[in-house]
């Protein structure tokens, strides 16, 4: 089944370029951008051999986001959990908006600088077959990127 956590999706996008800055005090939303059975769910799969059929389906339960400052300390973490764990992509809406579904709201955006921001997949597959079923917890799957945030300054002349 090959479960991951996806790449990530957010708002400011991860990018190496100087120009890509998010702004204090708007909401980070938070996505899995790569969607697929593998990176959001569910998925599955059967296979047989010997007369024997078992089938698998696999489950993204949730997905722990940690946002940490360049010093190391945590800014704030969220959990997105069942229909909600992979989020909502950023469809350009007002900025100020929160996302619907999953990310940091603008209280917890206050911290300049680059962040690192780190989301970690919980799945479990529950699998059947010989007349019996079970539940088996896949390892944590974690995913990293930074994004950067600064302040945004009017100057006002008359």
């Amino acid at each position: 089944m090959q479960l991951t956590m996806g790449q990530i999706g957010s708002t400011p996008p991860a990018s190496a370029r100087e120009d890509v800055v998010g702004a204090i005090g708007l909401p980070i939303w938070l996505w899995v951008a790569n969607r697929a059975e593998n990176t959001i769910g569910p998925i599955t799969r059967t296979a047989s051999d010997g007369g024997l059929t078992v089938s698998a389906t696999g489950t993204l339960n949730r997905v722990e986001w940690t946002l940490v400052d360049a010093n190391g300390n945590t800014v704030g973490t969220i959990t997105c959990d069942g229909v909600n764990a992979p989020g909502t992509p950023y469809d350009g809406r007002n900025s100020a908006e929160p996302s619907p579904t999953c990310g940091f709201g603008a209280d917890l955006n206050s911290s300049p600088g680059t962040l690192t921001l780190t989301g970690t997949a919980y799945w479990s597959v529950e699998w059947q077959g010989g007349n019996q079923s079970g539940q088996i917890d896949v390892p944590a799957q974690s995913n990293t990127t930074q994004i950067r945030i600064g302040e945004l300054q009017a100057l006002l002349r008359n």
